[in-house]
């Protein structure tokens, strides 16, 4: 048995890994809080601009549509420049728009703002994602990448108690100038965070070679498969996940009866569930797969649905925190998932499509459920319970279905990456 598996996983990476991680783990932490926000006032904006609860929740289509564009982007610069650069420009350019947020003047500079923040968080992910993974020692990706989903999570966890703190007194805009915290973070990245080696090491080797092109890449085997499915698998898994949390300010003010104090409450139970579920799936893909770390806890998510949506009204809280831990939590096995299906040659491309193309139909999912509660056609709680089910069902099928890791090329060392079923 070698020196590295004897020790425990945690002493095993160097402080540039640890700083690597770090990095990525806070630019996800602060992307969450600018995204999640704008979920919690959704309310409070329709109010004041007098709009529908639909209009209010369409703003949530652009802004993950334009994540693609930023992930196709971050991705085609991560590859060619490196990891860190996209990461520090994407943290800047969500914090500074949703600072301006703060003085928009009109729903219609609200609509801009939130699509031009798009293009930040869809770079952020892609980069801060790829970097990680890259870096950290591979017998405990699994657990690593469980570790940065989840940082979405305290994202959510800390905008909730921002919410239930700052709007009561200061209103929803007094919560964006906060939000415009997070663009000091590229300084501590910039000088503190160490490149890619894998990606060094890549790029050492290309650059005798004639660059790929998205035709040479097309080529490569399975590559479409790969793109293709993952791309489906990620709208499945985007669908539950923003049919959870789009209108649940909504749902608990509205539909339930409920206060910001609750929100507040609902939305920290499912932060702290979707923190320790991630966590855990990371663990179970390492032991056992990302079959049974993804396709268990989605099931039983379609399963406990009613009680997420305040069928049992007493029971509300409780799950909230089953539905971060269920629905929320498989994410944490996503970064381990998508980047084990590309070899690092066009990993940071592949996965900035994969990840931020499946946010496209997702996209309309708030949107969806919102159109069907002000329609009449169903309840807001039987809307979102609808949508929760399928949506998690599908995943849970899905990644029945999924491709196994990614052939290497010519020359390339196989990264021993956790397989997909053991």
């Amino acid at each position: 048995m070698s020196a590295a598996a004897q020790m425990p996983w945690w002493r095993e990476p160097t402080k540039g890994q640890w700083a690597t991680f770090a990095a990525a783990w806070f630019g996800w932490v602060m992307d969450a809080f600018d995204f999640t926000v704008f979920l919690l006032v959704m309310p409070q904006i329709a109010k004041e601009f007098g709009v529908s609860q639909t209009a209010t929740a369409a703003i949530i289509a652009p802004t993950l549509l334009m994540r693609l564009v930023g992930g196709v982007a971050a991705g085609w610069a991560a590859d060619k420049w490196g990891r860190k650069l996209p990461l520090m420009i994407s943290v800047v350019w969500f914090a500074t728009c949703n600072g301006i947020m703060a003085f928009a003047p009109s729903f219609g500079w609200i609509l801009v703002l939130r699509t031009l923040f798009g293009f930040g968080m869809g770079a952020e992910w892609t980069s801060g994602a790829t970097l990680a993974m890259e870096n950290w020692p591979v017998r405990s990706r699994g657990i690593a990448s469980g570790i940065l989903q989840g940082s979405w999570a305290i994202g959510f966890l800390l905008a909730g108690i921002a919410f239930g703190a700052i709007v009561p007194t200061w209103g929803w805009r007094g919560l964006f100038i906060v939000a415009a915290a997070p663009a000091i973070l590229a300084f501590p990245i910039r000088f503190f965070v160490p490149e890619s080696e894998e990606w060094k090491a890549g790029k050492a080797k290309a650059e005798a070679q004639k660059p790929l092109s998205w035709g040479a890449i097309a080529k490569m085997p399975g590559v479409v498969k790969r793109l293709a499915w993952g791309s489906v698998a990620m709208a499945a898994g985007f669908g539950g996940y923003y049919a959870l949390v789009g209108n649940y300010s909504p749902l608990v003010q509205n539909a339930l009866g409920g206060t910001i104090a609750d929100v507040t409450r609902g939305t920290t139970l499912f932060n702290i569930g979707m923190l320790i579920g991630a966590v855990i799936c990371g663990a179970i893909a390492t032991r056992v797969g990302v079959v049974v770390a993804v396709a268990v806890p989605a099931a039983l998510m379609a399963v406990l649905a009613p009680l997420y949506v305040g069928w049992q009204p007493d029971l509300l809280m409780v799950g909230a925190f089953l539905a971060g831990m269920l629905g929320g939590g498989y994410s944490g096995v996503t970064p381990l998932l998508l980047t084990n299906l590309f070899s690092s040659a066009i990993r940071a491309r592949c996965v900035g499509i994969v990840y931020h193309l499946g946010a496209v139909p997702a996209a309309f999912v708030p949107m969806a459920i919102a159109w069907a509660a002000e329609s009449k056609l169903a309840s807001l709680p039987v809307a979102m319970g609808v949508m929760i089910a399928v949506c998690q069902l599908l995943m849970a099928g899905l990644i029945i279905l999924a491709p196994t890791e990614a052939p290497k090329q010519a020359g390339e060392e196989s990264d021993g990456a956790v397989a997909l079923a053991h």
